[in-house]
């Protein structure tokens, strides 16, 4: 029994690393939701057209310093 089931969303932090790619198509091919994580869009959007065929299933969100706190009061 798979410990996340299929079609569930999964994070993958540093998406555009080389292990990172591999792992996000393997995802997508078993059928689950990725969002992977990148520092930059502009320099990342070759993610966007890679994984373009699984349609809606993929997406990026950017996170351009984990370390900086960035509080909104």
């Amino acid at each position: 029994m798979p410990f996340i089931t299929s079609g569930a969303k999964v994070l993958v932090s540093g998406a555009n690393g080389y292990i990172a790619v591999w792992t996000v198509r393997t995802l997508l091919e078993q059928g689950y939701f990725v969002r992977g994580t990148v520092r930059s869009l502009e320099r990342n959007a070759f993610l966007v057209d890679m994984f373009k065929s699984y349609g809606n299933k993929f997406e990026l969100a950017v996170v351009e310093d984990i370390v900086e706190v960035n509080y909104k009061t």
